[in-house]
């Protein structure tokens, strides 16, 4: 956020912290310490040349209840806000408006089964996502089904448009903490052909041997 003078004031860039909280000298003074995170960018305006997202974009709805003027840095927006902003600020940059996943096969390490009307525990392993790599993932071949190539913003209009998952080709119960390739390494799939896929474990099917199932089954 560019606050201040001069004008103008307002959001100017985005990115995906990649550290824990740590202590460091402060920026300002050698004599005490300041918080930090590290930070990758995927967005950095130069006001001085380019229109930002202006602060009086802010000022209203479901903005209204966050204070986008702090006297210090580190504050934290609630997630609805935040939900809403990165939508506003996708369609400000003329991006597609990000899509969230929700937890899908390959990302649960067991099943269980539930016996109706007694409550029990359930502990599951949901393996770490990165979001920036499956917006790579997206951008490099779009919010397309690989296998059965539907696309959803043409199938349901405005409610479908972006809406995808991303499928990882070898799924990360069996290569934990693997240094992933967005390009190589995902593709994204419509929720049936998802499920398909992992029909088969703990290899999942490829994304070929699945299109040949659709094209032997093909009425």
């Amino acid at each position: 956020m560019k606050l201040g003078s001069p004008k103008p004031r307002g959001l100017m860039a985005s990115g995906w912290v990649t550290s824990e909280v740590y202590q460091d000298v402060h920026w300002n003074d050698e004599t005490k310490l300041g918080f930090y995170v590290d930070i990758h960018f995927d967005t950095i305006i130069n006001p001085s040349l380019e229109a930002i997202f202006p602060i009086e974009l802010l000022q209203d709805g479901i903005y209204s209840s966050v204070n986008w003027t702090p006297q210090a840095s580190g504050m934290s927006i609630p997630d609805d806000v935040a939900d809403q902003l990165e939508k506003d600020w996708a369609k400000f940059l003329n991006r597609e408006i990000p899509v969230y996943q929700s937890v899908y096969p390959d990302e649960i390490d067991s099943t269980i089964t539930f016996q109706e009307g007694m409550p029990k525990q359930v502990t599951v392993n949901i393996y770490e996502r990165n979001p920036e790599a499956r917006a790579i993932c997206i951008q490099r071949y779009g919010a397309i089904c690989s296998v059965c190539e539907i696309d959803f913003g043409k199938k349901y209009g405005k409610i479908g448009k972006g809406f995808i998952h991303v499928h990882h080709l070898k799924p990360l119960s069996i290569r934990k903490g693997y240094e992933l390739n967005p390009i190589n390494d995902l593709r994204p799939v419509c929720p049936n052909c998802h499920a398909m896929l992992h029909k088969r474990k703990p290899e999942p099917f490829t994304i070929d041997e699945l299109k040949n199932f659709l094209k032997v089954n093909a009425v």
